[in-house]
């Protein structure tokens, strides 16, 4: 059957894809063996979520100790320091996991990170080549420049006196993210039953926002952003409102916790396989860079 006939016979299997991203880091230098503690930071360019933090463990010691802050505005160059107090922290975990988190950063605010091996006697910063990395956050170009504290991240008292210091070497800490606004369905995906989505967005509470699903992940640029869908006929149906009975609240407004809804109902139709579909959300604000405020990460369903 042509691709065209599933515009409207349209069959969901809920198998979604894995949605955090690292931040790429540069290649592995030296490790640095003290008792203070570096790392890094960079300007985000679009509000994401940081999902997960892992500091590379070339003495395999075993132990990782991390701590991420929020600011707004670059620590100040050595020997300058600024006051922070970790908005998440963790020591003594096992360096072979990625530790979860659930941290929010808008867009221009400033990420810093540093993070060691070892423990509070003796740690082991992962170390890349001098000067800051040019690296990207789900595809959007940054830099990543060395900063720290002149103590132990595990027995330093709060808050910690964080310096930067360009020219020199890179801390690396493996930083895992995803964009602040995300969607997840869940369903059986047998015909004739719904795929309900949840949509967060919790820096756009109260903005009206827009599904699409699409064939493909296109995508579709936004200035210099990207929505992962493709400019194509479904794309064009599940955006119009004409089918309110198959895309239920595909448009709609988010609650005052930055929370929405959505429904695709699958028509009771047996026949269709192997068809991938992707699903995104974007929140729109007239005063954002072309009035969209927040752009989802995309989910794909597959016919079974």
């Amino acid at each position: 059957m042509p691709r065209s006939a599933f515009i409207i016979v349209i069959l969901l299997q809920a198998s979604i894809a894995g949605s955090q991203t690292m931040i790429p880091l540069p290649v592995f230098n030296n490790t640095y063996t003290a008792s203070m503690t570096r790392g890094f930071y960079c300007q985000v360019p679009m509000g994401i979520t940081v999902t997960g933090l892992r500091v590379p463990d070339e003495s395999n010691h075993g132990k990782q100790n991390v701590c991420l802050y929020r600011h707004t505005s670059a620590p100040p160059a050595y020997s300058g320091t600024v006051p922070l107090t970790p908005v998440f922290q963790k020591f003594g975990e096992a360096s072979t996991a990625i530790i979860p988190c659930n941290v929010t950063y808008q867009k221009d605010e400033w990420l810093i990170v540093i993070g060691a091996c070892g423990d509070s006697t003796r740690l082991y910063n992962s170390y890349a080549a001098r000067g800051c990395f040019q690296s990207n956050i789900l595809g959007q170009p940054v830099s990543l420049c060395r900063c720290g504290i002149q103590a132990n991240i595990i027995t330093a008292p709060t808050p910690h006196a964080v310096w930067s210091e360009n020219a020199a070497n890179v801390c690396r800490v493996e930083v895992y993210v995803r964009r602040s606004a995300n969607i997840v369905g869940s369903g059986t995906g047998a015909p004739g039953t719904p795929i309900d989505f949840t949509l967060t967005a919790k820096n756009d509470a109260g903005l009206p926002y827009q599904v699409g699903s699409s064939f493909g992940k296109g995508p579709i640029p936004i200035g210099g952003r990207r929505l992962e869908l493709a400019p194509d006929d479904l794309l064009v149906l599940s955006t119009s409102g004409f089918l309110p009975s198959l895309f239920r609240t595909y448009a709609g407004v988010l609650d005052a916790q930055g929370s929405g809804s959505a429904r695709l109902n699958i028509p009771n139709n047996p026949n269709l396989k192997g068809i991938k579909i992707y699903t995104a959300f974007v929140t729109l604000l007239a005063s954002a860079p072309f009035g969209v405020s927040s752009i989802s990460d995309t989910f794909d369903f597959i016919i079974m």
